[in-house]
């Protein structure tokens, strides 16, 4: 049951996650949860800190909503489950046993939650005892066999940063990411991949997220600025000497980037909002005070490589793999 009535998952108040299975559904044993993370950093905030005071949080949105969509950030994450059934009528399922991740938002999945098990409030992974109910329509993938499953997680959580950064690079000259955590070293790869011989720019508040991304070699350039600034981060590209953006990548969990974002880049060039902390009123209304005709884009949570690209990147890229904190792996046999 949804509610209200006649409302799609994603925007419904509350879904039903009591089951047993539907025909058309996967039934799942939830082990962990990767929370987004604007999410992550929502609930840290308002608990300080405190990981019982977050696990509390996290339990009480559940049961609310039957489903882990935070109500302040309107957002929510993947999960790591094991297939414990399969509707009759579900196409091409896993097999039962099988660990899968979920690729559909938390904010559409139905779900339901015993306990919180283990929570860094530093770590976006939460372990979880509860179950999970996944829609044939809704994209899975498996749980890679080569790689830590943190590092699994935190990939399928970020993969479409990869996957349209790839895409919309391959036509640009240089490219700025706004943001240096799992997305944004995923996404400065990606342009590195598309475009070997154009300038890629590492931008983020965090000084020693940037110059690792710089030490590692996934950025030409890096920028540490308070990107919620928008005269400061154009005073501080202006003095690395990096030219204005024909594609800027937005992936940062804090709110009031989007003018900067803007800003940053070149007329007739290319913004991707993949960040869930974006304001998209403000980021339509933004250029208008500054006669700035800039393409925007929203940087969806699905792409039909499910993840493919990125494992790809992952594994052929060293330098992301250690960005990533990643053990050295290897293609499975």
């Amino acid at each position: 049951m949804l509610a209200p009535a006649g409302y799609l998952p994603q925007p419904a108040e509350r879904l039903d996650a009591s089951g047993p299975v539907r025909r058309f559904e996967l039934e799942l044993e939830v082990d962990r949860l990767c929370l987004d993370s604007t999410s992550l950093r929502n609930l840290r905030e308002r608990s300080g800190g405190d990981p019982a005071l977050m696990a509390e949080r996290i339990l009480e949105i559940v049961s609310e909503r039957g489903k882990m969509h935070n109500p302040e950030t309107d957002s929510g994450g993947i999960l790591l489950g094991t297939v414990a059934a399969v509707g009759e009528r579900f196409e091409s399922p896993p097999e039962v046993g099988a660990p899968i991740v979920t690729l559909a938002s938390l904010t559409l999945t139905p779900l339901r939650l015993e306990s919180v098990d283990r929570l860094d409030p530093g770590f976006a992974q939460i372990e979880v005892t509860g179950s999970a109910y996944v829609a044939d329509l809704a994209p899975w993938g498996p749980l890679p066999a080569d790689l830590p499953v943190a590092t699994a997680l935190e990939v399928y959580d970020v993969y479409t940063a990869g996957s349209h950064t790839f895409e919309l690079a391959r036509e640009a000259e240089t490219v700025y990411v706004l943001g240096a955590g799992h997305a944004g070293k995923l996404a400065l790869a990606a342009a590195r991949d598309a475009m070997p011989g154009g300038t890629v720019v590492a931008i983020d508040v965090d000084r020693d997220a940037v110059e690792r991304a710089a030490t590692l070699g996934l950025c030409d350039l890096g920028v540490t600025t308070d990107l919620r600034d928008p005269l400061a981060a154009l005073d501080a590209v202006r003095a690395v000497g990096a030219p204005p953006a024909d594609l800027t990548v937005v992936v940062v969990n804090a709110a009031g980037c989007e003018p900067t974002a803007i800003l940053l880049t070149a007329d007739r060039g290319t913004v991707l909002f993949f960040s869930m902390a974006t304001s998209f009123s403000a980021a339509a209304l933004s250029p208008d005070g500054m006669s700035k005709d800039v393409r925007m884009l929203v940087g969806a949570g699905y792409a039909p490589d499910l993840g493919s690209y990125a494992f790809d990147l992952l594994r052929r890229t060293p330098a992301l793999a250690r960005a990533l904190d990643t053990e050295a792996v290897e293609e499975p046999a």
